[in-house]
């Protein structure tokens, strides 16, 4: 056997070395320690060593033949042979991480000679064995048998870890030549027989693997973040760890806002100067620069992590942000990050999506679902909740959330706080900062509160029986009018009626049931609207568009969403105050979505508000129903459910992550309550998503789905058919690019030739 290989191209000590290097760095900057600090550079220098087996080895080198091969050319028949026997040779190679597990387990365990009760800090040992695959109670239990160790070989490369480890500063470690004999022995056994050979440390007995379920989890969390950032950093385009956090901070900010030619709100500097508290409270109508603010707060930070209640806000803003710090530096965390990624990257690389994922960027832009359910052990929780211990946090829009989400939120905060904590919006309730720790308040000077930007007037009657009067009649007058109806149905309806009835040509269409491609070309049309255009829509104006319109007539809402609602029109507050009609009835699909009480509660709150209301006024009014709502058992209860779950489900999980295919746990797993969507492929976009599976492009088809209520599935089944090949349902129900995807009609006959699944 040739010289040992971590990679085809890269020799196994070589790897080791520059994850040692490079872990010892990271360690130092996350100031580890000194014990923590060693069993982080004992899992960096152990982690790969179960690739010295005779299984792996082959596997490398048959790799390297097909890759050679490949590089002069080899007639066709040949590579496909070596492909086949690399295949092959994979399938038979013992799993190196596991192979790994006996030599740091030796190894860490004497450094504790003489340690006394359950739980011998092993966290060396579980990072290395879980380093490929979440740590959990099955996790290589299938694998029978012994890896063939190539011990010549192995001694040479232990020899040299031994002095990789004192060069990097790691000191306690027994000689090479008193552990070996052990590592040998014990090596000698079925390394999952080790794992579940009960142990006994003082008066009581445990198997390994429960020993390392319940190691403390911030240490067992730190150790593996330093472990895999070592090892994917060696592995990626840029091998340097200074690629990880921050360092030009406040300037670039500055440098931003002075290349577009803004000057400093005197709130923004009063935020700049209060970046030596470690939490800010900030509160500032929509549209003075609230984003910047926080920025100039966050300083000179190693590591910002910046929290949204959507999707759409968060790509909004890690495209500003990217402008802020370059590309390079920011990073994206949600459920479809990896599919925008690689839409709009120039390449599909390992630092874009593996670092942004689990916080590791200088600046990550994420939902505030990523950092939930990293608290509720999701995979990569470890690394999440490492770094973001280190980071600053902001959450932005804080007072978007449901209490079950709150919950959670809180009991993740009081468990885990970060280094500093940022809490903003343009409504920031007294009830809700209470929940809260306290810091220094910063509020948006008062002349940005009195701006007066909307005349509201309170109509009778409902939104689709008199709306489309209105709205034309300002159409025709070359206003720009915005539509916000509650519910997609109705929303559908306006739109037809004003096409068909009224043939209006200037008009548009958006909610959430369209397919990427066409509601991304749809936010980019009516971001630059003509004069006389009716935009209808739902409640995806509230948060993810940018837009500026000259009057809004609006379904009654709960106030906070109908702020929200009227920050899209005269935005900026340059013109005189928009008209905003809001019909007082609401439907039923309305009450459905947001409960009779909280409209009730916020008619009565809109009916004492002046008709030209200020940016204070309407703050002080999403207040008022943030409080009584607040105030309600249901509320309450829900809150302490968030709390409970999170907690419950750290104490039973210990180091775990959690297992999916547990009904109960994954019922738990999740960061919201109430609707829940499921992504679906309607029928006329089959055959495209076929095709790219056929040219190996499935990471595209998040651009054919639309997400639907999961509770169609139960109502309607027969609409709905799975797409095993796809991993996606198929759902029989029209759709067209103008009016997106129709809703079940109970009354509907079922859909000919559709499977129930």
């Amino acid at each position: 056997m040739a010289e040992l290989l971590a990679k085809p191209d890269v020799p196994l000590l070589l790897h080791l070395e520059e994850v040692l290097r490079l872990g010892g760095e990271i360690a130092d900057h996350m100031q580890l320690p000194p014990s923590l600090r060693t069993r982080a550079l004992l899992a960096c220098a152990f982690h790969d060593v179960g690739k010295a087996t005779r299984g792996f080895q082959e596997y490398m080198h048959a790799l390297r033949a097909l890759q050679e091969a490949e590089q002069h050319g080899a007639p066709a028949p040949e590579q496909e042979r070596l492909r086949r026997d690399a295949r092959r040779k994979k399938f038979r190679a013992y799993p190196h991480a596991l192979a790994s597990m006996p030599f740091v387990f030796v190894v860490e365990r004497m450094l504790h000679p003489g340690h006394k009760g359950s739980f011998l800090p092993l966290e060396a040992t579980a990072a290395v064995l879980s380093h490929h695959s979440p740590l959990g109670p099955e996790l290589y239990k299938s694998y029978e048998g012994r890896p063939d160790y190539l011990w010549d070989a192995l001694s040479d490369l232990l020899r040299a870890l031994w002095e990789l480890l004192q060069h990097n500063g790691v000191e306690g470690i027994p000689p090479l030549e008193a552990l070996e004999p052990q590592i040998r022995i014990l090596a000698d056994q079925p390394p999952t027989a080790v794992l579940e050979q009960p142990l006994s440390f003082g008066d009581e007995a445990h198997t390994l693997r429960g020993i390392l379920q319940r190691l403390p989890p911030e240490d067992f969390a730190r150790v593996k973040t330093v472990l895999h950032l070592a090892d994917w950093l060696a592995s990626a385009k840029s091998p340097r760890t200074s690629t990880l956090f921050l360092s030009v901070g406040r300037f670039a900010v500055e440098r931003a806002m002075e290349a577009r030619g803004h000057s400093l709100r005197d709130f923004q500097q009063r935020a700049r100067l209060a970046a030596d508290h470690d939490i800010l409270v900030l509160r500032a109508p929509t549209g003075t620069g609230k984003t910047e603010a926080l920025l100039l707060w966050a300083g000179q930070a190693e590591r910002i992590i910046y929290l949204l209640p959507t999707q759409a806000t968060t790509n909004a803003m890690w495209r500003r942000l990217r402008d802020i710090y370059g590309d390079d530096a920011v990073g994206l965390a949600h459920g479809r990050a990896s599919y925008m990624l690689r839409h709009e990257s120039e390449e599909d690389s390992l630092d874009l999506r593996l670092f942004g994922s689990v916080f590791a960027k200088p600046v990550t832009v994420a939902t505030l679902d990523q950092y939930l359910l990293a608290h509720l052990h999701g995979r990569h929780w470890e690394e999440r909740r490492s770094l973001a211990r280190s980071a600053t946090l902001i959450l932005d829009e804080i007072h978007a959330y449901e209490p079950y989400t709150l919950g959670l939120l809180l009991e993740a905060l009081s468990r885990e706080p970060p280094a500093r904590l940022a809490l903003a919006s343009a409504t920031l309730p007294e009830l809700l900062l209470q929940l809260f720790p306290p810091g220094k308040r910063v509020d948006a000077e008062p002349d940005l509160w009195e701006r007066h930007r909307h005349h509201i007037e309170l109509c009778d009657g409902r939104l689709t029986e008199d709306g489309l009067r209105v709205a034309l009649d300002l159409a025709r007058e070359g206003k720009k009018v915005l539509i916000v109806a509650n519910t997609v149905r109705d929303a559908q309806y306006l739109y037809c009626r004003l096409r068909e009835e009224y043939q209006w040509p200037q008009r548009a269409l958006l909610h959430s049931r369209f397919i990427f491609a066409d509601r991304t070309r749809k936010e980019e049309e009516v971001q630059h609207p003509k004069p006389g255009t009716i935009f209808i829509a739902t409640q995806v104006v509230e948060v993810s568009l940018d837009i500026s319109y000259d009057a809004m007539i609006t379904e009654i809402a709960p106030v906070d969403a109908l702020v929200q609602r009227m920050g899209r029109v005269n935005r900026q507050g340059v013109h005189p105050p928009a008209p905003v009609w809001i019909y007082r009835d609401w439907s039923e699909g309305a009450q459905r979505i947001y409960g009779r009480e909280i409209l009730l509660w916020s008619r009565e709150i809109l009916e004492a508000l002046p008709s030209i209301p200020s940016d204070g006024d309407l703050a002080h009014a999403a207040h008022q129903l943030y409080e009584r709502v607040m105030n309600t058992p249901e509320w309450q209860k829900e809150l302490h459910d968030g709390r409970a779950t999170l907690q419950e489900i750290q104490e039973v999980l210990g180091c775990y992550t959690i297992d999916l295919s547990d009904d109960e746990m994954k019922a738990r797993f999740t960061a919201r309550r109430g609707t829940i969507s499921i992504e679906v492929l309607p029928e006329d976009f089959v055959s495209k998503a076929n095709k790219l599976r056929e040219h190996g492009e499935t990471w595209r088809l998040p651009e054919l789905l639309v997400p639907v209520p999961i509770y169609w599935l139960k109502e309607h089944p027969a609409f709905f058919t799975p797409l095993r090949d796809l991993g996606c349902l198929q759902v029989m129900l029209p759709y067209s690019p103008e009016e997106g995807l129709q809703e079940p009609d109970p009354q509907t006959a079922r859909p000919s030739g559709v499977l129930v699944g």
